[in-house]
């Protein structure tokens, strides 16, 4: 299988250097914007996911692929071949359009493409597609060998055609989350973590997403989830949806409730100082969900948009009913899918955190 080359990252790294010198500007688009393509990698890490859960694991790939197929080309990363032809046998029996689906024989150390891969955005003055590959180091340097998919990151981006784009700072794409209209939510937590970028501000961070992505404004939160082990990331607690909406996890137990509840505070004291046309909408948590022994970090707010659909993780509990009405009215023009899969957050990550979406170009 292919790898980047030293002279291919100097050649990426250069493109960089020129675009920033040139003024080069970015705009990310909201997820439910249109897509080109979803890319996916196929399970295999038994770390992650151990023997008796794989398949099960497997399964819920080969569900929401046949969903994502629907409405757009799936690109499923998998090791060889052989591992390809039981991919497509699996997703056959699940029903996939396999004529949207395109296998890549690529390395990958893990299943996690949001946080590894780059994020796109449309160039301004043109709506170019660009990828923006910011520097994976496995959430802080906490699993050193996961960290060898920050190279599985450029090779997406290379094979995904955007124009490249290089940065020395450490953002993951469940880091931050994006209005597709000049607003941005992250955790000081995450993103000024002495561990990713030692020695950044608020600033430094600021400008980087607003060059970057398009931010006119980011919304900072203080901190995420407890048992998060992303050190903050939006993505599993604040979403934001069409008709000015941000969707933000709501619990009454602790030690979470507390920290959503002044995530809520800060989020309102934007919107109002700012005069945002946004409205902050409470999502249930689920109870605890439990998987071989341990208690993951289940939320409703990993939901995944697609193109013709909404992938809405579901655990078997009270709360799921609640948290399918409340998609659906976000989402009116697309179906919600509840997809039962308390076994991918064993990996401690969801739907999102396993999908990356490419959007349409110009």
């Amino acid at each position: 299988m292919e790898v980047l080359r030293e002279e291919a990252a100097r050649d990426l790294w250069q493109t960089l250097r020129a675009g920033v010198e040139e003024g080069l500007r970015l705009s990310a688009p909201a997820e439910w914007e249109r897509h080109e393509a979803t890319w996916l990698a196929w399970p295999h890490n038994t770390e992650t996911f151990p023997p008796p859960i794989l398949r099960r694991v497997q399964e819920i790939y080969a569900e929401m692929v046949a969903e994502v197929s629907r409405g757009e080309v799936v690109k499923i990363i998998v090791p060889s071949s052989e591992s390809g032809e039981r991919v497509m046998e699996m997703l056959g029996e699940h029903g996939a359009y396999e004529t949207s689906v395109e296998l890549l024989e690529l390395w990958s150390a893990d299943v996690w493409v949001r946080d590894y891969g780059p994020i796109f955005a449309r160039i301004l003055g043109g709506g170019r597609l660009a990828g923006v590959k910011w520097r994976f180091n496995a959430w802080g340097g906490k699993y050193g060998e996961l960290a060898k998919d920050d190279e599985t990151g450029r090779r997406i981006l290379e094979l995904s055609g955007a124009e490249p784009v290089l940065r020395s700072l450490v953002i993951e794409g469940g880091a931050v989350e994006v209005s597709g209209d000049g607003l941005v939510v992250a955790t000081e937590q995450c993103l000024l973590d002495p561990a990713r970028n030692p020695g950044a501000d608020r600033r430094l961070l600021e400008s980087e997403l607003a060059q970057f992505l398009g931010a006119r404004h980011v919304l900072w939160l203080r901190r995420g989830l407890v048992g998060d082990d992303t050190d903050g990331h939006v993505d599993v607690f604040c979403r934001f949806a069409p008709g000015g909406k941000i969707l933000l996890a709501e619990t009454r137990a602790a030690p979470n409730h507390d920290i959503l509840e002044e995530a809520a505070a800060t989020l309102t004291g934007y919107v109002d100082a700012l005069g945002l046309p946004f409205s902050v909408v409470r999502v249930p948590m689920p109870p605890p969900v439990r998987v071989l022994g341990m208690t993951v970090p289940a939320t409703y707010l990993n939901y995944y948009v697609t193109n013709a659909a909404v992938l809405l993780p579901v655990f078997g509990a009270r709360e799921d009913e609640e948290a399918y009405s409340l998609l659906s009215e976000c989402y009116p023009d697309r179906r919600v899918v509840a997809l039962r899969c308390p076994e991918l957050f064993y990996g401690l990550g969801g739907p999102h955190c396993v999908t990356l979406h490419q959007p349409q170009g110009s």
